[in-house]
């Protein structure tokens, strides 16, 4: 029988503030959703160095200094997408663990929950992959602290399996390339659409995940204990 374990702790990160000259902080954080979700559109089909924060601003249904009260420049807005995009990535993961004390559910959920985030956010992270580049140095430095923490909490449930003979091999690598696996539903999209229905995908990749991590097949166990 396995041992339950303590529940991962997604670390704090810490946010680069974004300049607004509105005080009321439940207005912003609904204005800077509609900014999210526009300029991620305009991004996606414009390119960001193409992409005007008018064009943002049209998108998003507001006037261009409506859209100045919330946020001042455009290297805003591009971190505004990254930190907002990174933020929904590491809470769903942490919602789908509550109460999971088990390394195999553990991964299963965390896994779950993370390409359903994924394929909810697909043109976000394209554009991640795609203008990272883009950001300055600070907007940089605390995107890629979020994307170590996110990162973190899958070495973690992975060390903990892993000290029980629950998983093979190097917790470490196996959480950096797990997360690379799991954009591929963002990056794949076009081909996997062809080919599988998005419950397909994201079932297809969790079971080649877990036969990497060398969990046995439900269906192999079960015949093997007959």
């Amino acid at each position: 029988m396995r041992k339950r374990t303590a529940q991962p702790r997604l670390r704090p990160v810490p946010r680069r503030s974004i300049s607004t000259i509105v005080q009321d902080p439940q207005l912003v954080q609904q204005r800077h959703e509609q900014i999210f979700q526009a300029a991620t559109r305009v991004f996606i089909s414009r390119g960001y160095h193409e992409a005007t924060v008018r064009e943002i601003a049209e998108e998003a249904g507001l006037s261009l200094g409506s859209l100045y009260s919330y946020i001042r420049t455009k290297e805003d807005i591009l971190y505004l997408v990254f930190e907002r995009l990174t933020a929904a990535l590491r809470e769903s993961i942490r919602a789908a663990m509550q109460g999971v004390t088990d390394p195999v559910e553990q991964i299963q959920a965390a896994l779950r929950a993370n390409l359903e985030t994924i394929k909810r956010y697909e043109d976000g992270v394209l554009l991640m992959y795609q203008e990272t580049k883009s950001l300055d140095q600070e907007s940089l430095h605390h995107v890629l602290a979020g994307e170590a923490s996110y990162v973190k909490f899958f070495e973690d449930i992975l060390e903990a399996g892993y000290r029980q003979g629950v998983f093979k091999g190097e917790p470490r690598l196996s959480a950096d390339v797990i997360t690379y696996l799991c954009s591929l539903i963002a990056l794949r999209r076009w081909n996997l659409r062809r080919r599988f229905t998005g419950d397909e995908a994201i079932d297809g990749l969790i079971a080649f995940i877990l036969r990497g991590l060398g969990v046995p097949d439900r269906t192999e166990e079960a015949g093997r204990r007959r």
